[in-house]
């Protein structure tokens, strides 16, 4: 196996609003898999999942990308039945998603870089069970982590603003005043 797996990357519009997940694996060093969900760069939802009792294992390689393609799958998922927006409206305010969107279905579409497949996601009805709406899981390890970043912590500004404003404030400050 590599050192590590490539890992996939979504853009999904939920209630209106644009979201990004990300699944990446962190390689045999540091055996584990995690998935975050982002909005403007602030990571508001994270799941983290070890993989080190498979770390010798001949198949390790498709084991860790069953795992992935499981934990992107199901933080999709979650955020496509509204099991998120609770958090989401903590962390980005009550009136993120406005009232007509919320009813909407949000047509997404995946690209993974492994496989640039695409793919249409649609949230789960209300009728629909829980488990039934999520995907089986692969033989693996439990999730070791889920977390939301607490309130108040983290940029408050999207993670491009700031890197532009950096690179930004880096060039002025390399500029010398002309003689």
């Amino acid at each position: 196996m590599p050192r590590m797996l490539p890992g996939s990357n979504t853009n999904i519009r939920h209630g209106g609003v644009l979201f990004h997940v990300q699944t990446e694996d962190s390689g045999k060093a540091h055996p584990h898999v995690i998935t975050h969900l982002y909005h403007g760069g602030t990571i508001l939802a994270s799941e983290k999942s070890s993989y080190a009792e498979w770390v010798s294992a001949p198949d390790m390689a498709a084991r860790v990308r069953e795992l992935m393609d499981h934990m992107h799958r199901a933080m999709l998922k979650r955020l496509a039945s509204g099991e998120l927006d609770e958090q989401i409206e903590q962390r980005l305010g009550a009136d993120v998603f406005s009232a007509s969107d919320k009813s909407k279905t949000a047509a997404n579409t995946q690209r993974s870089a492994s496989g640039g497949s695409e793919q249409t996601l649609r949230p789960a009805s209300a009728g629909t069970s829980a488990s039934r709406a999520a995907a089986p899981a692969p033989a693996s390890p439990a999730v070791t982590a889920r977390t939301s970043a607490p309130a108040g912590t983290g940029p408050e500004q999207p993670l491009d603003e700031l890197i532009l404003d950096y690179l930004v404030e880096a060039a002025r400050r390399r500029k010398r005043p002309a003689e």
